[in-house]
């Protein structure tokens, strides 16, 4: 019988788990701004396309892997970028953030390291859709921070043996997108907000391995849950000023601002899909060795040492 509920535990956290794999189909109907202020900013900045478009070739490049060309973007968008016109719109620390990720790029081609490379291209492309755009794509990661925090609840409460290792897990997926629009949020926003978002995914990190240190289940539910709930605040801080839909004249339709966060988001949509079927190969294989020692013993399964214990 413990086998069997076992299984069917597996079953719940697979309907758990899955569905938010697929966190990009309704993306488009989540996000928020202040049209007021997009409006000025676009009227600042009308006829300065050029920058997005090296942008996009920059990233397009950099997806593909063509080291020259997207080396030779990014020596244009750096010069574009140095326009005084353009560096009066944002923030400060955005804009020494981008200053950053341009060099960091250099580094990355120089040195071959094209995955390195690809983020900082990513992270550029959000940065300059966030200056030249009324209703930028980064805001668009909103709902899938959302989604993140949802699945890093449910890998807690779901209740398996090496929960640690799922919640580091989820957790990684929700770093791997915040670090796609850092740029870009400092750019349009204070960098205390972009800071105490950032500090509270380490202190969600450093909640998960206390949690996991911790022999009382009380405990390690109130650290957890407390963390959570830091990080929640702090990602809605970052986003309270986004909107859903841009409807000031001269931006994009709705249509193509969906289109373009789902070709940004479809590298991170691989990796939540790999670590959620990973998760669930190592919840079927628990199961499974539960089950079968159930079946020939007829004993309850004895849980196997946690390695954070050891």
């Amino acid at each position: 019988m413990q086998g069997k509920r076992w299984i069917k535990l597996m079953i719940m956290t697979a309907i758990l788990l899955i569905p938010t794999t697929g966190c990009m189909k309704n993306t488009a109907n989540t996000v928020a701004v202040d049209q007021t202020a997009a409006a000025d900013k676009w009227q600042t900045l009308a006829g300065n396309s050029k920058i997005v478009q090296i942008a996009d070739e920059l990233y397009a490049a950099a997806n593909v892997g063509n080291r020259q060309l997207a080396y030779a973007s990014l020596v244009k968008l750096e010069k574009e970028s140095k326009d005084p016109a353009i560096r009066t719109v944002g923030e400060r620390t955005g804009w020494e953030a981008f200053d950053h990720s341009i060099q960091q790029a250099k580094k990355a081609l120089s040195s071959s390291n094209l995955s390195a490379a690809y983020l900082e291209a990513s992270r550029l492309k959000l940065a300059v859709d966030a200056i030249f755009q009324q209703a930028p794509l980064w805001h668009q990661y909103r709902a899938l921070i959302q989604d993140d925090m949802n699945r890093l609840h449910q890998s807690w409460v779901v209740q398996w043996e090496d929960r640690p290792s799922a919640e580091l897990a989820a957790l990684q997926v929700l770093r791997v997108h915040a670090e796609r629009f850092e740029v870009a949020a400092l750019l349009e926003r204070p960098e205390e907000r972009v800071a105490s978002f950032q500090d509270q995914i380490s202190r969600m990190e450093y909640a998960i391995i206390y949690a996991a240190k911790s022999g009382e289940m009380n405990e390690r539910s109130k650290a957890l849950d407390e963390a959570w709930t830091l990080l929640q605040r702090s990602a809605d801080s970052l986003f309270q000023d986004s909107s859903a839909t841009k409807t000031a004249a001269g931006g994009i339709e709705p249509a193509d601002l969906q289109q373009g966060i789902a070709s940004m988001a479809v590298r991170e949509q691989l990796t939540t899909m790999f670590i959620g079927a990973f998760v669930m190969s190592v919840l079927a294989f628990v199961g499974w060795r539960r089950y079968k020692f159930e079946e020939s013993h007829g004993a309850a399964y004895p849980p196997p040492k946690s390695p954070w214990d050891r």
